[in-house]
């Protein structure tokens, strides 16, 4: 995907997140059980004050950032679509290439406008799936999240410097979205994960959309709606470990 896709997603996504959130505050948020649904605006929307103040050049790393003002519920719905147009256009005008802090080794503009959609699309199905819908995430957004996944999030603790815990063999799992014809063959060092794309041989076969995978990884579904051949016992291993809190 490249840069105005990811803009557009970002629009999108932050957009139903908002509707699927008007009226409905109090709501639950199976997909974060600990959450209201005025919980989970308050979080995206100082994920994307964070991230913009970062992109903006104003602050070149975390220290001394101040978060904002929490508003009150009768005006943190305008607070978040204010806060989303106002990241909009921030990384409208960030150059991917410009030098930027990230948590991860890619320190660029390219990291954030590509993590801001990511993140603001899962937390978008989470706002909808307690608004009463489960609606799937665009096949190309979700194939795109499975690999930003594979890259940052399965090997986490490692990225950020982190004591590892062995998880012992793993066998290697095969990762196919059917509707894009994505696939990518994951397994474990020992040290670490890892991840090549393509389909490679494998112990463990994981099929399904890409929306399935992704939100399977995310779990915030189960695996339901994949099919899975082989060592399953991998997948499960490979889930378990990812950070995703």
């Amino acid at each position: 995907m490249d840069t105005p896709r990811y803009l557009t997603a970002l629009r999108e996504q932050g957009t139903a997140l908002a509707e699927a959130a008007e009226g409905r505050l109090d709501a639950r948020v199976p997909g974060c059980p600990e959450w209201t649904m005025a919980d989970l605006v308050w979080y995206v929307g100082e994920v994307h004050h964070f991230w913009r103040t970062i992109a903006s050049g104003a602050l070149a790393d975390p220290e001394g950032y101040e978060a904002p003002e929490h508003p009150d519920d009768d005006h943190l719905t305008e607070w978040y679509r204010d806060g989303l147009a106002e990241t909009l256009t921030v990384l409208t005008a960030l150059d991917p290439a410009a030098p930027r802090w990230t948590w991860a080794p890619r320190k660029d503009g390219a990291f954030i406008q590509r993590r801001m959609a990511q993140e603001t699309a899962v937390h978008a199905w989470d706002a909808r799936d307690a608004a009463g819908g489960r609606v799937p995430l665009p096949a190309d957004l979700a194939a795109d999240g499975v690999e930003e996944f594979l890259s940052y999030f399965l090997d986490l603790r490692r990225i950020l410097g982190l004591p590892d815990d062995p998880v012992g063999v793993v066998e290697m799992v095969l990762l196919i979205a059917t509707d894009t014809g994505h696939a990518w063959t994951v397994d474990h060092t020992g040290s670490g994960w890892r991840f090549e794309r393509g389909a490679g041989r494998a112990a463990c076969e994981v099929r399904g959309s890409a929306s399935d995978l992704l939100l399977a990884l995310w779990r915030r579904t189960g695996t339901e709606n994949l099919g899975i051949t082989g060592e399953t016992g991998a997948f499960a291993t490979l889930i378990a470990d990812a950070e995703t809190e």
